[in-house]
């Protein structure tokens, strides 16, 4: 299994953004994705979690859980988010906790056709809570993994 902090340095390598954002990716149980990243980094002029801080955060959640998935699988795939969908529900005066996951069957099918075919898409469904556990928005993403690319 691959080592969550090694894979959060090679995004922080390989995207120079994400070195701002501060985040880190906290567990990987085989089905859901927990990230964490601080307000002091990503807050805004009115002192709240900036609104492109928290997509950027979401899509790497989905990307990273792609990447983790498509690896369990046994697969060393090149990942994209093909589609994205974002709804901000509160504004968020904290810390920001997101979970990314999907459900056992599109995981099953995403493996399969990953093995089968060479490439798979997986719908990601995203958490973002506040410190305290509050939902502060809601995400959902598709991502496509490809075998054998560079």
């Amino acid at each position: 299994m691959m080592d969550l902090a090694k894979l959060a340095e090679q995004v922080r390598d390989a995207i120079p953004l994400t070195r701002h954002l501060d985040f880190q990716l906290e567990t990987f149980d085989g089905q859901s994705l927990t990230l964490t990243a601080p307000l002091a980094p990503n807050h805004n002029d009115k002192g709240t979690f900036f609104a492109g801080s928290q997509s950027a955060l979401l899509t790497l959640a989905g990307w990273s859980l792609t990447t983790l998935l498509a690896r369990q699988a046994g697969a060393t795939a090149d990942v994209v988010a093909v589609e994205t969908g974002l709804k901000y529900l509160l504004p968020l005066d904290s810390d920001m906790h997101i979970t990314a996951s999907a459900s056992a069957d599109d995981i099953h099918r995403f493996e399969q056709r990953l093995q089968r075919r060479g490439k798979a898409t997986l719908s990601i469904l995203a958490q973002g809570t506040s410190a305290n556990g509050t939902q502060v928005c809601e995400y959902q993403g598709l991502y496509l993994a490809r075998i054998g690319l560079p």
